[in-house]
């Protein structure tokens, strides 16, 4: 009985007395008022399923990071291992330029040496 008419309230008054329309009136209206709190909840149900979907996602995309964080900090050590490695071997290789003491046609003599230095790098050496 969603539509009441003149007739059908006359009716319930007659049958009834006016103590059973105040009490259909508040049924019907409570039924009315029930529809909207099933409704609402129904709509929470599906926005608090909707929300555990995404504290799930972000749960897991926070895993994710966390273990992209951890394997690039393990690149990281190797990388500082491996620049420190070129370092140590360039500085090496620098030192032994320096030195030029591999190759026996070009190894300086001692001599050569101290009289290169005694007249000055900018100097002829006649000797």
């Amino acid at each position: 009985m969603d539509s009441f008419s003149l007739s059908n309230i006359l009716k319930l008054v007659g049958d009834f007395g006016l103590v059973g329309l105040i009490v259909f009136l508040w049924w019907s209206d409570n039924k009315r008022i029930w529809e909207v709190i099933y409704q609402h909840k129904k709509d929470m149900a599906t926005v608090m399923a909707q929300y555990q979907r995404d504290m799930a996602e972000q749960r897991e995309m926070y895993k994710n990071n966390a273990s992209l964080c951890r394997d690039f900090a393990s690149i990281a050590t190797d990388l500082r291992d491996i620049v420190t490695l070129n370092i140590r071997s360039v500085t090496e290789l620098s030192d032994a330029v320096r030195q030029n003491q591999f190759c026996p046609l070009v190894r300086l003599d001692e001599r050569k040496v101290m009289k290169w230095f005694e007249s000055g790098p900018g100097k002829e050496n006649n000797g």
